[in-house]
């Protein structure tokens, strides 16, 4: 049976509520100052300011994975595993391993900036339907729209980082080569299955707004 859905006053929305919207802030940070570095000061010196903040802030997105767990929110755990394991691989694995990479490759600053401008939509979605019962046909349309451009985007910005890295790190472990190019290839099955169950959510989402317009 799939879990309820908090009422809009229990301490249980209440706290949801707050958490995406803290959540929706921290991303609008860093997507407006990923923008106002990269236009005004290039790549490195999104690296150089935000590569801390934008790793810890991903790092935190891991209660998600007890939310979804636990029932607290309509979300499936082994997706919810897949997308913060996979942002985490890249901001842990990837770019902290080898600043001189991602300090050096237009793909970083490109991953920011998408990676949070989808999420100041999809946070604020949450807060908002946690805070209210519902949401703007607006920020509906938004949240299940953006990421037909955006994922791609950032998916291949994520891919691309792992591929400079390739050859760097024979330097450190030759062997860890192979794993970075078993990393590439999962992309292709990852991307299918988060990227499937998104539009299967708009298709969803057209149906209520299709039903509500009737």
């Amino acid at each position: 049976m799939a879990p309820t859905k908090p009422s809009a006053s229990s301490p249980a929305a209440t706290y949801l509520a707050g958490y995406n919207i803290l959540t929706a802030a921290l991303r609008v940070f860093i997507l407006l100052r990923t923008i106002q570095l990269w236009s005004s000061s290039g790549n490195a010196a999104v690296w150089n300011e935000l590569h801390v903040f934008a790793r810890w802030t991903e790092t935190c997105t891991a209660i998600e994975i007890i939310h979804a767990a636990t029932g607290l929110v309509r979300a499936s755990p082994a997706t919810t595993a897949l997308q913060v394991a996979g942002r985490n691989t890249i901001v842990w694995a990837i770019a902290r391993n080898y600043p001189e990479v991602a300090a050096g490759e237009w793909a970083y600053a490109n991953m920011l900036a998408t990676w949070n401008a989808a999420d100041v939509v999809r946070y604020s979605y949450f807060a908002v339907e946690r805070a209210t019962g519902s949401v703007p046909d607006a920020l509906l349309w938004l949240r299940y729209n953006m990421f037909i451009v955006l994922y791609p985007i950032g998916i291949f910005s994520e891919a691309w980082l792992v591929y400079k890295v390739i050859v760097p790190s024979q330097a450190r472990n030759a062997a860890y080569q192979y794993l970075l190019w078993f990393g590439l290839a999962i992309y292709v099955p990852a991307f299918y299955i988060l990227y499937g169950h998104m539009l299967a959510q708009r298709k969803k989402s057209s149906q209520k707004i299709t039903r509500k317009s009737e």
